[in-house]
C-alpha cells in the first residue's frame, strides 16, 4: 500500500486535506470520493523525484572531516531561483514546480533541501515558510520577499526580481574571479620559482664562492644567507604556513578577529573601495526590491542586514535600522553613518519627500553598479603588472647578487 496525501473540496467552501492508503493512484482518487469529497490535488507523500543516497557513517564522517562546512554554493542558489522563477511564470503550481526542480538538481545539498521544502509545502506550508526552514541558505531577505508576492498575488514577479538580483551577484562574482586568475598565476608561478632558487638552485651555485678569498658584496650575503635558511628550514616555514591557515580560519571565525580582518579589508587600497561601493549597492538593491513589494522600511532594513558580508558595514547598518526603528527618517540614518556618501542621502531625501523611495534607490543601485565595474577594470588593470613587477624584482635582486662577485673579480683581475 502506498500512502497519498489529498486536498478536496467539501461543500462550496470547504476544503479538506490528509493522507490516505491505496495500492494505485486511480484507487486513491476513488476513495477520496468515496468520502464524499471532491478531490482537488491527490500526490504521493514519498519523493520519488529525488534521489536518496544511503550513506555509510564511515564515509560521511570522513566527507565531513575534509568538508567541515556544507554550504550550497551561490550558483545552486541562482539555478533553483531562476528554475522556479522560470516553472511558475509559465503557470506551473509550487508543489509541482518544486518536484520539477527536485528532478534537475544535481548538487546533493540542494536535493536535500528541495525534498525537504516539497514535503513542507505538500503538507499545507507555503513556499516562503519552507525558504524560512533553511535560514543558513535563504536570508529573511528572500523569505521576505517571496512572502510579499505571495500575499499580494505577485509570486512570479518577485521570484523573477530575486533571479535577477542572484544573476547579478554572480555575474560580479564571475568578473572578479576572471579578473584575477592572470594575477594569481603570475604570483603562484612567481613564489614557486622564487622558492625552488632559493631552496635548491643558490645552494649549488654558491659553492663556487667559498674557494675565493675576498668579501662577497651585501646583496650576494643576503642572498646566501636566505637560501641557506631556505634550504634547511624549508620544512619549518611549511608548517608555520599550514598553522597560519589553521589559526587564521578560527581567528576570523571569532567576533575580535572578524572585526579586524573586515577593517583590514576596507583599509586596502583599492580593495577596500571595491568592497564598500558592492556591499551598498547590494544594500541598496536589496532594499528597493523590498519596498517595492510593500515590505516597511524597519522590516526590510532587518531582511537585508545578515545578506551583508562584511562585518563592520553590517554593524553600520544594524546602526541604521535601530535609528529608523527609534523614528528618524532613513535619509537622516543613513546620514550619521561613514558609509554612505552625500549623493546617496541626498537622493533618498528626494525619494522620501515624493514618496518613490524604491525608485530613487533603484536608481542609486543602478550608479553604483557602474561604479563597481569601473573599479574592478582599474584595480585588475594595475594588480596584474603589480605582481609581476615584484616577482621580476626578486628574481632580478637574485640574478644580480650571483653575478656581482664575478663581476668584482674580473675588474680585479685586469
Amino acid at each position: 500500500m502506498t500512502k497519498f496525501v489529498y486536498k478536496a473540496k467539501r461543500g462550496p467552501d470547504k476544503i479538506v486535506d490528509g493522507f490516505i492508503e491505496a495500492p494505485t493512484f486511480t484507487i486513491a482518487i476513488r476513495k477520496v470520493m468515496a468520502m464524499g469529497l471532491m478531490p482537488l490535488e491527490v500526490t504521493q507523500t514519498a519523493a520519488p523525484f529525488l534521489k536518496q543516497e544511503v550513506v555509510p557513517r564511515t564515509s560521511l564522517s570522513i566527507k565531513q572531516w575534509f568538508m567541515p562546512s556544507r554550504r550550497l554554493p551561490h550558483q545552486e542558489v541562482v539555478f533553483f531561483m531562476r528554475q522556479m522563477n522560470d516553472l511558475v511564470e509559465a503557470s506551473v503550481p509550487v508543489l509541482r514546480s518544486l518536484r520539477i526542480v527536485g528532478r534537475q538538481a544535481r548538487h546533493p545539498l540542494l536535493n536535500t533541501i528541495v525534498q525537504q521544502m516539497y514535503l513542507f509545502v505538500q503538507n499545507g506550508g507555503s513556499l516562503s515558510d519552507a525558504l524560512a526552514q533553511h535560514p543558513s541558505v535563504f536570508s529573511p531577505f528572500y523569505v521576505n520577499m517571496v512572502k510579499t508576492g505571495e500575499v499580494g498575488g505577485r509570486l512570479p514577479i518577485v521570484l523573477a526580481r530575486l533571479a535577477g538580483h542572484l544573476e547579478k551577484e554572480q555575474e560580479t562574482r564571475e568578473k572578479i574571479c576572471s579578473s584575477l586568475a592572470y594575477p594569481i598565476l603570475v604570483l603562484v608561478v612567481g613564489i614557486l620559482t622564487v622558492f625552488v632558487l632559493l631552496t635548491f638552485v643558490i645552494p649549488r651555485l654558491s659553492v663556487m664562492f667559498e674557494d675565493l678569498e675576498q668579501a662577497l658584496p651585501l646583496p650576494t650575503v643576503i642572498l646566501i644567507n636566505t637560501s641557506d635558511f631556505f634550504a634547511g628550514y624549508w620544512w619549518l616555514l611549511v608548517g608555520i604556513f599550514v598553522m597560519i591557515k589553521i589559526y587564521g580560519k578560527w581567528w576570523m571565525q571569532s567576533p575580535q578577529g572578524s572585526r579586524t580582518w573586515a577593517n583590514a579589508q576596507l583599509k586596502l587600497p583599492f580593495f577596500g573601495e571595491f568592497i564598500r561601493i558592492v556591499e551598498m549597492e547590494r544594500f541598496i538593491r536589496a532594499l528597493s526590491m523590498l519596498l517595492e513589494g510593500g515590505v516597511p522600511v524597519t522590516s526590510a532594513l532587518n531582511a537585508i542586514e545578515p545578506t551583508i558580508e562584511n562585518v563592520v558595514l553590517r554593524q553600520e547598518i544594524q546602526k541604521v535600522s535601530k535609528a529608523v526603528t527609534d523614528g528618524i527618517p532613513l535619509k537622516t540614518a543613513l546620514g550619521q553613518s561613514a558609509f554612505f556618501p552625500e549623493t546617496v542621502t541626498s537622493i533618498v531625501a528626494v525619494g522620501e519627500e515624493s514618496g518613490r523611495l524604491d525608485k530613487a534607490l533603484h536608481k542609486i543601485a543602478e550608479t553604483l553598479e557602474r561604479q563597481a565595474d569601473q573599479t574592478v577594470k582599474i584595480m585588475m588593470s594595475l594588480l596584474g603588472p603589480i605582481v609581476l613587477i615584484i616577482i621580476v624584482a626578486i628574481v632580478g635582486f637574485a640574478v644580480i647578487a650571483m653575478l656581482l662577485p664575478i663581476f668584482r673579480m674580473n675588474m680585479l683581475i685586469q
